[in-house]
């Protein structure tokens, strides 16, 4: 097994569908897709036996009881056989050729070992309304690391070696996990992301991190004050840290009318190119 999907769900069902047939019709098919079921309540679970009995690759884990991104994504990696390891969400769309392109790029570079790409964003109802381009080179994604998170998380592959020396993403990182595992993987590894847009990233109102806004930002402020602690930046990089600080002090309303006031700029701004 060259390849190892893994997405964990909770109560995803509105998405979820259209959301594992982007990976079932992926140009690039030889790989298992590990689902956990983190306890969902809705239909979620039907969903996932019928698409399990169409497919063989999907395999279902289920948790009894809601264990949260961090540790569903663990077991998921605790059990996945292949070389790389692909993340996923549930409502996010892949492009056709996102594997082909992803492996291609990975096999050809064995010194990347985590692997990214440009993305759009879409609505509820799947229609483009903005796209990302992230830096692409590892120099300049390690050099804004410190700033921000250069990956979409359900776009990466990444080497389960890479993942291994690192012993995956942190338990203690219930929000941010990734951006705390890009930190940590980047003292060993090189990165990268691909200019193709070759994901779909669904924004809605109702957003995880709308939802917890206060608690994403600060367990990337955690992620960050541990990356400075390991030296991996000088410590003037604490400047950063203030525009992100200032975030969990002012009131939550303000907080997040700036972020979809900047959000609608720049979705108006790619409309108006």
């Amino acid at each position: 097994m060259h390849l190892s999907v893994i997405m964990s769900v909770y109560n995803g069902e509105r998405f979820l569908k259209q959301a594992i047939q982007s990976i079932l019709s992926q140009t690039y098919g030889d790989f298992e897709f590990i689902i956990i079921d983190d306890g969902s309540t809705d239909r979620t679970p039907e969903i996932l036996r019928t698409l399990a009995h169409q497919d063989e690759r999907i395999k279902i884990i289920t948790n009894q009881t809601n264990l949260g991104l961090t540790k569903s994504l663990n077991k998921a990696i605790s059990q996945a056989q292949g070389k790389f390891i692909a993340r996923m969400d549930a409502d996010d769309i892949a492009v056709p050729k996102r594997f082909e392109r992803q492996i291609e790029y990975i096999e050809t570079h064995p010194e990347v070992g985590i692997v990214g790409c440009a993305y759009e964003f879409i609505d509820e109802s799947g229609a483009v309304i903005g796209e990302k381009h992230p830096p692409l080179t590892n120099k300049k994604i390690k050099r804004i690391l410190i700033r921000f998170n250069p990956f979409l998380h359900s776009s990466v592959i990444m080497r389960k070696s890479v993942l291994d020396q690192v012993s995956g993403y942190d338990k203690n990182y219930y929000k941010a996990q990734d951006y705390d595992l890009w930190l940590r993987a980047a003292k060993i590894t090189e990165l990268a992301n691909l200019p193709e847009i070759l994901m779909q990233k669904r924004f809605t109102k109702n957003m995880i991190s709308f939802k917890t806004e206060r608690e994403q930002i600060r367990f990337a402020l955690k992620a960050r004050q541990a990356a400075l602690k390991r030296q991996q930046y000088p410590v003037w990089n604490l400047i950063f840290f203030l525009k992100p600080f200032l975030a969990t002090i002012l009131p939550l309303p303000i907080v997040r009318f700036i972020r979809v006031h900047i959000f609608k700029q720049k979705m108006y701004a790619h409309k108006a190119t």
